[in-house]
């Protein structure tokens, strides 16, 4: 187990991303909820563990692992755009260090440069059992922020 620490979030920040990202079909297809968001590009995800999301029932599968953290990545990004501005994933590389075993995972976006142009994150993934975590991925996200349509 390596040492985990949640972010301290900023109640109501950016609840308009939030609430978009939790009424994503994918986000509910997994029951992914935004925890919060914290001011300088920070986003904290959790997914339950349920059966649906593993691959035999106990242990998450790979691919939803890297779907926790593109998300986490990239929320991180959109929630320092201004209103009215999204992002779209464009890539992402997720390195799985251990199996995704616990009760929920939690996954933490931090923003690392965000430009006109594209955006980059890291994400970690954390499987937690009651208060123990154990840190199961790293990656690393690029979007595209864009201008929503109104």
């Amino acid at each position: 187990m390596v040492s985990y620490s949640p972010p301290e979030l900023q109640p109501g920040l950016r609840a308009d991303l939030a609430a978009a990202i939790e009424a994503m079909p994918s986000s509910r297809l997994i029951g992914l909820r935004v925890r919060g968001f914290a001011p300088g590009g920070v986003s904290l995800l959790e997914l339950p563990m349920s059966p649906q999301v593993t691959f035999d029932g106990r242990v998450v599968q790979g691919g939803v692992v890297g779907m926790l953290a593109d998300y986490a990545g990239v929320s991180a990004a959109s929630s320092t755009l201004p209103a009215g501005w999204a992002a779209s994933t464009t890539a992402f590389e997720v390195h799985n260090l251990a199996p995704a075993v616990g009760e929920r995972l939690l996954a933490v976006g931090q923003a690392v440069q965000v430009g006109k142009s594209h955006a980059v994150s890291t994400a970690r993934v954390w499987a937690m059992l009651g208060e123990d975590a154990t840190l199961v991925a790293v990656a690393t996200t690029t979007c595209r922020p864009f201008e929503a349509r109104r």
